[in-house]
């Protein structure tokens, strides 16, 4: 395992996380031999074209002069203690004024976005690499992805995707407005789209790993199971055109879709003719960040339980082609919950790092020395807080994603994953294809079964925990706090659930239980009051919020408080007609 890397990945457009994780040594002792970073590509000046982009006195110089310091240190301090340095670069993203200066010979003419086809833009690109290797040498390599370009902390930049859409012309971004428009608006695979990648990687090849002597870490990163990231067919297609070179690695996610549970291995790892590091994320953007208990290692090692082939790092690490991993402590999505305290990162991190840096060693080994030794348990309380993780885990799935749709149909959709995403939990907008499949295939009192045992096992978890001896006062509040969380959030959902089924059916047969459904509304609203005053803890995370996601600056998006409320108007409406 020559590659064990860790990258705490800030909100795009917030302030910093504190996080033990951007201290080197913390690293290192947990196992990790390499630090990631973002942004480094902004500070470039392209000098070498004679441009003056960053005049003296202007407000761009200003930023430039502010956020330079903080490169500089994050390397100086990653350095000094061992470890390697490497920066996560999306592509393509250049200063407005560079766009500005060269925007005949660099962009599109119809759609206006910097495009791979145009004759001056790789040559920037050279001068780009060519500066920053130059200017900061102990930058061991850079991990690129293409897709998305994230623009909220650099605001004197501009970029897109360098790969172009299944249509004609090129688009700033996509990922994330498909998937909130459903299946119907997917990008699918094209050779224009092979043959633009594969003109990139040879580009990246050449100018970093062969003229520079960096390493390149390509992240096939994507959401959809029709491209790049997690159909062997396309990777092969692109990737063995590429000749192999020692520094140049594909970063691919141990999943299938995104970081989702009921979704496949992916069949990528460890196929064709380069090496690879396997990509996982620690404070699951999807599943809480940390703010409840939901311990992933075990399956992320041993397989899932809900996946018939039970396939794990543990048996992916053993291939030659696989050079390690690369995980995120921290960060992943947007917005909350946000964090008073690391725990639940910290343990599964620990347990990624030390394995992955001794693949000899077991996750349950692993697990057991950091009970032992950083919560300070006695062996059996140890034994106990493993049942623990392990409910953690079953809850989290039973509570959060829903077996009689994901099973069916997530080769086809995308599964109830997006409906409840960093602290925001969708409505009736976002499981309309869910609930109205449940409704039509008489599904929908198993669905809402699954619920209620996610909100049972959280009741076990709470009668569990409280039977583990913990010394340190200030972790057993944390994890007292943390499952009580849990415990009220996917009460909460059961309870909201109840509501948009009997809406769905309601709406389809004419006929609404007046009763039950009223019922429900009102145990709903006492858990948010008991959900709400549970923010009062010091260790408790930054709460969920009944509205849906929606990007830093767009309007507001309609979840799952709007459709309790449109039921609770209902109700109200047909009491008043009585």
């Amino acid at each position: 395992m020559r590659f064990i890397l860790d990258m705490v990945h800030h909100n795009p457009g917030e302030g910093r996380f504190e996080s033990a994780f951007l201290n080197p040594q913390h690293l290192k002792a947990y196992g990790y031999n390499g630090q990631v970073f973002k942004h480094i590509n902004c500070v470039a000046t392209f000098q070498a074209t004679g441009a003056d982009l960053f005049p003296n006195d202007s407000a761009a110089r200003r930023w430039l002069d502010g956020f330079l310091p903080g490169i500089e240190t994050e390397i100086r301090a990653a350095k000094s203690a061992g470890l390697a340095v490497f920066y996560h670069l999306d592509l393509f993203v250049l200063p407005r004024a560079l766009v500005e200066l060269y925007r005949d010979e660099i962009c599109d003419p119809v759609t206006g976005c910097i495009s791979l086809e145009r004759p001056r833009t790789l040559e920037l690109h050279r001068v780009l690499f060519d500066e920053l290797c130059a200017r900061f040498p102990d930058v061991d390599g850079y991990i690129v992805r293409v897709g998305e370009t994230y623009l909220f902390d650099t605001p004197f930049h501009t970029g897109n995707s360098p790969i172009p859409k299944a249509g004609s012309g090129w688009t700033p971004t996509y990922g994330y407005e498909e998937v909130l428009r459903g299946s119907a608006a997917r990008v699918v695979w094209t050779q224009a789209q092979a043959d633009a990648y594969v003109r990139l990687l040879r580009f990246l090849r050449e100018e970093l790993c062969v003229k520079h002597g960096k390493h390149v870490i390509f992240r096939t990163w994507d959401i959809f199971p029709d491209k790049l990231h997690a159909v062997p067919e396309h990777y092969l297609e692109v990737t063995d055109r590429v000749e192999p070179h020692p520094q140049l690695l594909f970063s691919i996610k141990h999943t299938a879709l995104d970081f989702w549970r009921r979704v496949k291995v992916n069949e990528c790892l460890a196929r064709g003719r380069h090496a690879q590091v396997v990509e996982v994320q620690c404070a699951r953007e999807y599943e809480g960040k940390g703010a409840y208990p939901n311990y992933v290692m075990e399956g992320i090692f041993k397989g899932f339980e809900e996946n018939a082939e039970r396939v794990g790092l543990k048996d992916i690490l053993k291939h030659p082609l696989i050079r390690g991993v690369y995980g995120w402590s921290r960060g992943g999505g947007w917005y909350g919950p946000y964090l008073k305290h690391e725990f639940w990162c910290d343990l599964q991190a620990y347990v990624l790092g030390r394995v992955a840096a001794d693949p000899a060693r077991t996750e349950a080994a692993v697990f057991h020395e950091y009970c032992l030794e950083r919560m300070q348990l006695s062996p059996k309380d140890a034994a106990k807080f493993r049942e623990f993780c392990r409910l953690s885990a079953r809850a989290v799935l039973k509570g959060r994603y829903c077996e009689a749709f994901d099973l069916t149909l997530h080769e086809a959709l995308l599964p109830t994953a997006l409906w409840m995403r960093d602290d925001r939990l969708g409505g009736l907008d976002q499981l309309a294809d869910v609930l109205g499949y449940l409704a039509r295939h008489q599904l929908l009192e198993q669905a809402l079964a699954e619920k209620a045992e996610s909100a049972r096992l959280w009741e076990r978890m709470a009668e569990l925990l409280r039977q583990i001896t913990i010394p340190d006062q200030r972790l057993r509040e944390t994890l007292e706090v943390s499952v009580e969380y849990g415990r009220l959030l996917f009460q909460i959902v059961l309870e909201g659930w109840r509501v948009l089924a009997a809406q769905v059916n309601g709406e389809r047969t004419g006929q609404y239980d007046r009763a039950e459904l009223g019922a429900s509304i009102e145990r709903y609203d006492a858990l948010w009051r008991e959900y709400r005053a549970l923010s009062a803890s010091p260790e408790c995370a930054s709460l969920y919020e009944g509205v849906y996601f929606n990007l830093p600056g767009s309007p507001p998006v309609s979840g799952l408080r709007d459709s309790v409320e449109q039921c609770r108007a209902l109700l109200l409406q047909e009491a008043g007609r009585r």
